[in-house]
């Protein structure tokens, strides 16, 4: 049989790179495009106040530390946010600008990273990297949903593998990401996993490694909690109570909630179940998901387990001398056991479970199982057909998803999707109205959109209490924002506007 299709490094094709890597670049611009031009098709206050706090950071009146009312959840995407809000005025496209460009920077990378660390040639590099290139539309939108964390965890997931020699440095860029988003964590064990010779604790080099690591997010640590406490009271140890509360571990439970995964969460994510975007708060009249291409694709992913198991202990070319593979040569592993490890935490969750719709974003990162296992198996297969085979699998599984996110673009363009928060808003500036109530779904939005020229109050959830104060003090000139079916004579879309 044929060797592995793998080379050295520096016979590297640049111009076949370059032209994989700008396909995807323009892979991730279409699946952007919507979510990105306009504002009513996905925009929600959970992202409100993401651009709330960006605001306020640009202007300088707060220098948010955490997601607002929340104990976990670091403002990061807020502080990137804020140097665009300088440039141009608040809107949702410049929110999402930012984050475009860093999915995009994201799917480069993994192609260079697969191209370098496992040296396949950047054709099969892009193939492995599609599931992360070209998602399904609901995915695709989730990882621009500014709600916290969207890609950033992939980012953290491909900086730590670059850092693992750097044990300091790792240890102070994981706790900056298990702060940002806890999922991040799941990079530790994968490492571990994948390169336990250089981790064992009752080696040298191994206690000195995980003594430096540990110094590193001790240090990030205390910095926050230092940070925090004189910021917004209380200490990190808030976000440990807050996680713990989401955690449900009764044995029925977790049992609906692992079969809830396998057949309705993962499904969805990965394209195989059909499903509605407007099941996802998505403004958008397209239904996307192809049972068949799921089916087929399962198909490949078992084949490539099988090949990796059967191939584990075969030496490749570029291999050391005692058969082991060099370092470099496992990021493929590492990036599908960081997958594995997320959706084996998901149904720990006390949000997931059968029938309520999946969580994509305790599950994005779960993107790259497939990722890893195609890598690993591209590295190690010696079956040109068989790895022929594989990548037109992942192409059409691809081309479903591209497909998919086509057809949510011309309908997008075809009939705009319309805000009509917008309408609400734009009807509240006309009439002057300075204050308001509503509920937590449309205060926020109001007060983003309308560039805080319209205070809103939330009736139920509230994230931030200035606005509270603020509409009791003029509690006589509030107008209360109620949702239709209600009873009133001033209607705006779907509200009516009650007068004090």
């Amino acid at each position: 049989m044929r060797a592995p299709h793998v080379f050295p490094l520096v016979d590297t094709d640049r111009r076949e790179r370059a032209v994989f890597c700008a396909l995807a670049v323009a892979l991730v611009l279409l699946r952007g495009f919507v979510a990105t031009s306009y504002e009513g098709f996905f925009f929600d206050s959970d992202q409100a106040i993401v651009g709330l706090m960006a605001r306020r950071l640009s202007s300088f009146r707060e220098f948010p530390l955490f997601y607002y009312g929340l104990n976990y959840l670091l403002a990061v995407e807020a502080w990137i946010i804020a140097p665009f809000f300088w440039i141009a005025r608040s809107s949702v496209t410049v929110m999402r600008l930012p984050f475009v460009a860093l999915n995009a920077i994201t799917a480069v990378s993994l192609v260079t990273a697969l191209t370098g660390s496992l040296r396949l040639r950047p054709a099969l590099a892009f193939v492995a990297a599609l599931p992360f290139v070209i998602p399904t539309p609901a995915a695709a939108n989730h990882l621009l949903e500014l709600a916290g964390a969207c890609v950033e965890p992939f980012v953290y997931v491909l900086i730590l593998w670059k850092l693992r020699r750097r044990p300091l440095a790792f240890g102070a860029v994981l706790a900056v990401a298990y702060l940002h988003r806890e999922f991040a964590i799941f990079a530790l064990p994968a490492l571990v996993l994948v390169e336990w010779r250089h981790w064992m604790p009752l080696t040298p080099n191994g206690v000195t490694r995980a003594a430096w690591s540990a110094a590193g997010f001790a240090v990030i640590w205390l910095i926050v909690d230092d940070v925090k406490m004189h910021l917004a009271g209380g200490t990190l140890a808030l976000q440990m109570a807050s996680l713990r509360g989401q955690i449900c571990l009764d044995r029925a439970g977790l049992i609906r909630h692992v079969r809830a995964l396998l057949t309705e969460a993962l499904p969805a994510l990965y394209g195989a179940r059909p499903m509605p975007l407007s099941a996802f708060r998505m403004n958008s009249p397209v239904a996307t998901g192809w049972p068949i291409v799921g089916w087929i694709v399962l198909g490949a992913l078992v084949v490539m387990l099988v090949r990796i198991v059967v191939a584990r202990g075969r030496a490749a070319p570029h291999s050391c001398a005692d058969g082991s593979f060099h370092s470099d040569s496992k990021f493929g592993l590492y990036l599908a056991c960081v997958g594995a490890f997320t959706a084996c935490a998901y149904p720990l969750s006390c949000n997931t479970g059968p029938g309520a719709l999946p969580l994509f974003r305790y599950l994005l990162l779960a993107l790259l199982l497939p990722i890893g296992i195609a890598a690993d198996f591209f590295q190690r297969e010696r079956s040109a057909l068989l790895r022929r085979v594989v990548a037109s699998v992942i192409v059409l599984w691809a081309a479903a998803n591209l497909f998919d996110n086509v057809r949510v673009v011309r309908a997008a363009v075809a009939d705009p999707p319309g805000s009509e928060h917008r309408v609400l808003v734009d009807h509240l500036l006309d009439q002057r109205i300075r204050y308001a109530r509503a509920i937590y779904w449309d205060a926020y939005v109001v007060d983003f959109l309308s560039r805080e020229r319209v205070i809103t109050a939330s009736v139920d959830l509230i994230r931030i209490p200035e606005y509270q104060k603020e509409v009791d003090e003029h509690a006589a000139a509030a107008v209360m924002l109620e949702r239709l079916p209600c009873k009133g004579r001033e209607r705006v879309a779907s509200w009516c506007i009650q007068r004090p």
